[in-house]
This record gives C-alpha cells, structure tokens and sequence, in this order.
C-alpha cells in the first residue's frame, strides 16, 4: 500500500485529507476480506486472550494499585525481569497505605536494578497524593489517574481500561506493533494520525467487548505472539492481518531512527579505612538517580595513593558510561562520605553497577 508523500500535503487540512486517504486505502486494498473479517477481530483476540493468557501475579483481580505498580516496572523492563520485583514491592507494601507511610531509603532499595530511578521517586509522590485528595482510593477515571505523577497517557489508559473498563485506548510498543501489522501502517509517516486511527479502532472494539480484556488480548498478543520474530502460525488474527495476507509481517513496523549515545569516562575509587569500611556518597553530579548511594569519584579527593582494578562499560538507554575503578586505602577517614561496612551496605539503595563491582570485591 502506497500512501501520498510529506511534501504533497503541506497544509494542515491536507494532512488531516491524507489520513482519511490512509484509512479509504487500507478499505480499499482489503476488500476483498475485510468485511467478513473487520468485526471478528476483537471477538477472536479477547476469546485467544482468556484462552491463553498467562498467570502473572498482577493479574490475580483488578486492583488499580496492583495494576499501576506492574505498569510503571514494565516500562523497558521485561516482565519476567520485573516478576521478582513486584513479588517483593508487594510483599512489604501490599496496599496504598502501606506505600504512603513508606521510607524512601526502603523504596529506593527495593526498585534497584529495575533503572530509571525517577519512577520509583514518583509512585511515591503519587501514592502521597492519592492518600490527601483521594483518602487512599486509587482514582477511578483516566482523567484523574493521568494527574498523578509519573502517569502519562498510556499508563492512565492501561489503568482505566483493565482496572475500571473505560473505553480508552492503551498504546503501548506491543500495540503499535500489532495494529501496524494488522493494518500495514507506518507510523513515521505521520506519528498523530497514526496514533489517532489506532485509538479510534480500539475504542471502536470496545463497544462490542470489555475493555479489560481488550486492552490486555493486545498487549499480551504483541508480547507473545506478534513480536520479533513474529508466531503467525499461532497468531488467531492471521486470516485478518494485511501483512500477513501480503507477506509483509518483516517490514512493520517501519524502523524508527536510533539516536546515538554520549559517552563518559569516568574514574571511581573503591576507598577502604582501617577499620574494614569503605566510602560511599550520595553526590549525582552526573544528573542521574538521584538518592542512591555510589562509590565516590577520583574527583572528589584531594590527594590519595590508588591502584587501577578495572574497567567496566555500563550502558544506559542515553548514555554509555566507561567505568575505570580503582582501590586504595587511606588511615583516616573523611567526613566527605559515609563509611559503612560491607553488611550495612546491603541495606542501602546503591546504583547497580556499583553494587556489582562490591559483590565482586567481596566474595
């Protein structure tokens, strides 16, 4: 399917004509199955979903709470990363009020290695907001839920569609990939008006099956079946995907251009006193994960004997940060840092790679 070029439409009004001719093209290039086809595409998604869903521990009943948690830890993380995570969060803070009354230390420790520490900082912010304006209820419309922060468009959507059954589109990777196949779209043609045609054809959907289950057939089909590389011979959509029916399945969605990443070199020193502890700091000169301890830099001491131990590249989805560590071991200790031995240490929050390079240190 061959849609009209950028430079074509330059006017708004033209842009806006060019997605009504992407949706006349798609019914155009389909007729030949679409109509016996277009109003079982729902039905058969959300009867292969209750079939074949899997048992994941935050789908045991529609706790907005539960649900809100699972989502902000799957963001770019896999869920069968995050399973353990969530196992544990829950555990020690298995309700709203529980999370309210939490320290951020204990928050900050139970969500390292997950990354993107700023999510963490916001479920806490939000789960204070819910306690003063909503006296601990999660709230129950995606108007409410998107105030919060930390909650965007999706994420509101995917709470108030699965936990409440509103009629809003939740569009994730997984679903932008699924509709961009069924539909043989490409979304860097127009980014808005791809996301306008997907949200209304789910919400469309809805009409005729519950959104929760909807919302949650298309996220686990995308996870599951429609990924990369593709199930189709699994797949219950196949009779009505286009790029199956045009052998197309490899070419959507369409690649998007990678941005390349900064790289820092920077020099940490694993400083060790007499008395068998070592130097930790919260400094975050480097902008990133603010409250949670590290090993100092080189930078920071004045004069100091080392000896080089390793390099380690650590790669985040910005940046890439080339690590040289080095030890050394000082009599005296400065009240620059906290000095803690290796048992307290496993009790405060600490960025990753830092803790790897202890556990190491110290088998």
């Amino acid at each position: 399917m061959t849609f009209p070029s950028e430079s074509s439409f330059p006017s708004l009004i033209a842009r806006r004509t060019r997605y009504k001719l992407l949706e006349a093209s798609y019914l155009a290039f389909n007729l030949p199955f679409i109509y016996n086809n277009l109003m079982q595409i729902q039905h058969k998604l959300v009867q292969w979903y209750l079939e074949n869903k899997r048992d994941l521990p935050f789908r045991i009943n529609q706790d907005p709470y539960r649900v809100w948690i699972s989502e902000i830890m799957a963001q770019q993380t896999q869920i069968d990363t995050l399973i353990p995570y969530y196992e544990r969060w829950m555990n020690q803070y298995p309700t709203l009020e529980h999370l309210s009354l939490s320290e951020d230390e204990e928050l900050y420790r139970l969500w390292e290695g997950l990354g993107y520490y700023s999510r963490v900082k916001n479920i806490k912010k939000a789960a204070l907001i819910i306690k003063q304006d909503f006296n601990n209820v999660f709230p129950n419309i995606k108007e409410d839920i998107e105030k919060l922060p930390g909650i965007g468009d999706y994420t509101s959507s995917a709470i108030a569609s699965i936990c409440f059954n509103e009629k809003t589109a939740a569009i994730d990777g997984n679903v932008k990939r699924v509709m961009s196949r069924l539909y043989t779209l490409d979304e860097n043609l127009d980014k808005k008006y791809f996301y306008t045609f997907v949200k209304s054809q789910i919400e469309e959907w809805m009409n005729s099956v519950e959104p929760t289950h909807l919302t949650q057939a298309l996220m686990e089909l995308g996870a599951l079946i429609c990924n990369k590389p593709a199930k189709c011979d699994i797949c219950p959509l196949k009779s009505m995907c286009n790029a199956y029916v045009t052998n197309t399945v490899n070419d959507y969605p369409k690649p998007t251009k990678q941005l390349s990443k900064k790289e820092e070199t920077i020099d940490i020193v694993l400083c060790m006193n007499n008395q068998n502890q070592f130097a930790l700091t919260l400094d975050h000169n480097d902008k990133l994960m603010s409250g949670y301890y590290r090993l100092p830099r080189l930078d920071q001491f004045n004069q100091i004997d080392l000896t080089f131990d390793k390099s380690v590249k650590h790669i985040f989805s910005h940046k890439i940060w080339n690590i040289n560590f080095y030890v050394a071991n000082i009599n005296e200790s400065s009240s620059d840092f906290i000095w803690v031995t290796k048992k307290e240490s496993e009790t405060l929050p600490i960025i990753t790679v830092h803790r790897n390079y202890l556990k190491e240190k110290f088998i």
